[in-house]
């Protein structure tokens, strides 16, 4: 009964479990049945026992992997997300894989500039409008956000739990963050405050995605050459003269139409890279 309980989980255990319980109760009827003087009563009692303290530390387990979830997971990604990790903990692998994903990267520009000539607590509005409208574009398009640097932003599609068309959904989702900007800055402009701009990088690749960090303290994120690529792009949109810039391999996955741009250089690339950005 311990077995196939901790073993099998709580569907599938208790199920088997409670056939065991009714084939043994059977089992003493036919004995008695037959004039068998066998007791089958301390068995089902140890079977009920045994049955009950598993499915109590199976279900504590479980709960405990459902509460560990959530709070590592629901202040990044939708919260139906939330819900199909908690459903299904498999999708999740702790410890870290290589995946292929797309990275999003955001920052204000010439935030620190602003808030120098702002009080702190229109400092603080600021970013925190900023940083909503870029967070809810992120969910509403099945992506994650990862963290929050600053004024700047790093998004991850793809991840923790697959997401099809992930290279077309980012652009979606960087399309819906300039937006949002243009009716923050609308918002800002009736309190006499300056418009902030805000400039993006797509990039799309493989990485390594899990948890990282020390033993006492750790974060979900991604590391790896197409992430940094991603950053790169989003630094190099000031030099290009767009908001947004996107790289060739997410280019190739998408069937946007999107306007190719003269390469740029990037802080540890030999060669230059190919852009392209949204007409």
């Amino acid at each position: 009964m311990w077995l196939l309980i901790s073993g099998l989980g709580i569907t599938w255990g208790v199920l088997l479990a409670s056939i065991v319980f009714s084939a043994t109760a059977y089992a003493g009827v036919q004995f008695i049945a037959n004039g068998l003087l066998i007791d089958v009563i301390w068995a089902l009692i140890t079977q009920i026992l045994a049955s009950t303290v598993a499915f109590y530390l199976n279900y504590r387990t479980q709960y405990r992997l459902r509460q560990q979830i959530k709070r590592q997971f629901e202040h990044y990604l939708d919260p139906r997300q939330v819900k199909r990790l908690q459903d299904n903990p498999e999708l999740l692998k702790l410890g870290g894989e290589k995946r292929y994903c797309t990275f999003l990267f955001t920052d204000v520009r010439g935030f620190t500039a602003l808030s120098e000539t702002l009080e702190p607590e229109q400092v603080t509005y600021i970013m925190n409008k900023a940083l909503t409208a870029q967070q809810t574009a992120v969910q509403k398009h099945g992506g994650m956000v990862d963290k929050y640097i600053g004024d700047a932003m790093m998004a991850i599609f793809s991840a923790p739990i697959d997401l099809e068309k992930h290279e077309e959904k980012a652009l979606l989702c960087a399309l819906d963050i300039q937006n949002n900007m243009r009716i923050l800055n609308k918002e800002l402009k009736k309190q006499g405050i300056s418009p902030v701009q805000i400039g993006i990088g797509i990039n799309t690749g493989y990485a390594v995605v899990g948890n990282m960090g020390s033993e006492s303290r750790f974060d979900y994120t991604a590391i790896g050459d197409a992430v940094n690529v991603a950053a790169r792009l989003e630094s190099g949109t000031k030099g290009a003269g767009v908001d947004l810039l996107i790289g060739q391999a997410t280019e190739n996955a998408i069937e946007f139409d999107l306007i190719p741009l003269e390469p740029i250089e990037a802080k540890g690339k030999k060669d230059k890279l190919q852009v392209y950005t949204w007409n």
